[in-house]
């Protein structure tokens, strides 16, 4: 079996991907789990850096992005450099607030209506 990346503006196959077995998946899947439990242990400074990292490389590669989003999403060039724009400022946005986000507060459990 395999799995195709067509072009929705026309119908193209962009290319063809072999299909990985029910082991490969699960291998990978094994993989992302430990590396997210890994990450999750991470303190906030170091996972805002990781965001900081991806916004990155997605400024860095806006343009190739951007062309890939547009050949194989069928979005303008315009709306697929805004979307690569729109998810670098959001990492950025993330790894600004993280601290306030992830940060402990107390709550009042005596004010109960």
């Amino acid at each position: 079996m395999t799995i195709a990346t067509i072009n929705p503006a026309t119908g193209e196959t962009i290319t063809v991907y072999p299909a990985m077995s029910d082991a490969e998946v699960d291998a990978r899947l094994d993989r992302a789990a430990a590396a997210a439990r890994t990450f999750g242990r991470s303190d906030s400074d170091d996972r805002a850096a990781v965001l900081r990292g991806v916004a990155d490389l997605l400024d860095a590669r806006a343009e190739e992005i951007a062309a890939l989003v547009t050949l194989e999403m069928g979005k303008t060039l315009a709306a697929a450099r805004a979307e690569v724009d729109k998810c670098a400022r959001a990492c950025r946005w993330f790894a600004d607030a993280a601290p306030a986000l992830l940060a402990d507060e107390e709550a009042d459990a005596t004010d109960r209506k």
